[in-house]
């Protein structure tokens, strides 16, 4: 993968989902074309793909969009783009870890059945 330009395919695709997520965002806060970066839904290159994680890069999209000020892509909205069930962060069954992941989630994520809490892209 070309670190020095990421797309929503490459983070997909590539074996270390979180490794590539991270790499994209920074990748898409250094460039001055972000709204080309999110415009186009990820194309997978294998049947297996985890449905969460494209449901985390549709809620990225989402998120980055509305955090730059620029059109929410259509793509995002599609129902292939949504979980059938809740995913909390950790998998976690705790009760009262869920309760504050439901309150702490933007709704970018919230939208998707993603609740992964108020820091979930963010980069140091």
């Amino acid at each position: 993968m070309n670190m020095s330009k990421i797309t929503l395919s490459d983070v997909i695709n590539y074996h270390d989902f979180i490794f590539s997520l991270c790499a994209f965002i920074d990748e898409f806060k250094r460039s001055n074309n972000k709204h080309e970066l999110i415009s186009n839904p990820p194309i997978c290159e294998n049947d297996d793909v985890d449905e969460v994680n494209l449901c985390i890069l549709a809620a990225t999209s989402h998120k980055l969009a509305n955090d730059y000020g620029l059109p929410i892509p259509e793509w995002v909205e599609d129902p292939l783009y949504k979980m059938p069930h809740p995913v909390f962060a950790f998998n976690t069954t705790n009760e009262e870890y869920q309760a504050f992941l439901l309150q702490d989630t933007p709704y970018e994520f919230a939208s998707k059945n993603i609740f992964h809490g108020s820091n979930c892209i963010d980069r140091v």
